[in-house]
């Protein structure tokens, strides 16, 4: 099974956003991740920075623009 881990502006275990995120998705300009047991969160406010798919890791970083 393929699940990554999010990090936050960087891979540091202190900035882990989620674990075994199963589903990245993109709604009205916030990115939805959703966990393998389907728990979700919502991030306004970043955007993809880094993926990659073979060491199982996503980086998001925040933008400078607000959305509401």
């Amino acid at each position: 099974m393929c699940l990554s881990t999010l990090y936050d502006g960087k891979i540091d275990p202190g900035k882990v956003i989620m674990e075994d995120a199963a589903h990245v998705t993109v709604k009205n300009g916030k990115i939805v991740v959703m966990d393998i047991l389907g728990d979700e969160k919502e991030l306004n406010g970043y955007e993809i920075m880094d993926l990659d798919f073979m060491k199982h890791y996503a980086v998001l970083k925040k933008t400078s623009e607000k959305r509401s």
